[in-house]
């Protein structure tokens, strides 16, 4: 404890600042009153978390909010919502966010997947801190590993994303000195959130009508004479009498007949034979 408490003036005497804890925790954010501009901005929000962490727990719904807002108060990323999650999403190549120019943002939402995203964004916009991100700009999900990843320094991981805070930044709030602006009805954005729709996907399957009659294959069948074979009176005076069966052979003359068999309708055609 007496090395603590005389390295800390020694550095302050000289002018040098004591590092700041990596995690030192963002300001709570304050979002426009206005509500029509919050709505932008909240709009804004839900997709990024929507796309980039639906399958996650709300925990990691909150880390990628906290990376949205952190960079909203960052030099070097646009000063709005909007700005940061569309960033580059109208070049060709250097999108921020992969949804908005992979073509993800045109498909329909699942409902309760969006109701928890926008609930999560709405607390975030409205002062909400995920402490365990810090002050982290940057995150990719475990299953990659970008050329990026080696320059910055981990802060934490939730679920399956990894967090990076900059080095250059030292993790201090100190950084982060750009004034959040609104977004605005004329922010270039604007077209290209706004066709995100809230319904179930729906896989569309060949049906037939429900009334249509089944086609029915139809099999000719040459006539034939139909043998019948009658049996005699029985005979039971004594046990030791044996059965006796008279049997007759008679031509019958028989007309069309119609019978199914598995499912075929079979015609049988009908004319007088010996």
């Amino acid at each position: 404890m007496r090395v603590q408490f005389l390295l800390i003036p020694a550095l302050l005497s000289t002018g040098v600042a004591a590092p700041a804890l990596a995690t030192e925790a963002a300001r709570p954010f304050s979002a426009s009153r206005d509500p029509a501009t919050f709505e932008r901005s909240l709009q804004c929000l839900t997709e990024a978390i929507y796309y980039e962490a639906r399958s996650e727990s709300d925990a990691g719904q909150r880390a990628v909010a906290q990376v949205v807002l952190n960079r909203v108060r960052h030099p070097s990323y646009p000063s709005s919502v909007c700005g940061v999650v569309y960033q580059g999403s109208h070049r060709t190549t250097g999108c921020q966010f992969t949804f908005t120019c992979d073509g993800s943002i045109g498909a329909g939402v699942q409902p309760y997947a969006w109701a928890r995203a926008r609930e999560i964004a709405e607390s975030a916009l409205r002062g909400s801190v995920y402490r365990p991100v810090g002050l982290a700009l940057n995150y990719h999900t475990t299953a990659i590993r970008p050329y990026w990843a080696p320059s910055l320094v981990p802060q934490t991981t939730v679920g399956a994303h990894i967090f990076y805070r900059r080095p250059g930044d030292g993790g201090g709030a100190g950084a982060f000195t750009q004034t959040p602006t609104e977004d605005d009805a004329s922010s270039a954005m604007q077209p290209r959130y706004a066709v995100a729709r809230v319904e179930t996907r729906r896989v569309l399957r060949p049906t037939r009508d429900r009334y249509a009659p089944t086609p029915v294959l139809e099999i000719p069948v040459e006539a034939r004479p139909v043998r019948y074979r009658t049996l005699g009176t029985h005979q039971t005076a004594s046990a030791s009498t044996p059965r006796q069966v008279q049997q007759r052979t008679v031509a019958v003359s028989t007309g069309p007949r119609l019978t199914r068999q598995g499912g075929i309708r079979i015609v049988r055609g009908g004319g007088a034979s010996n």
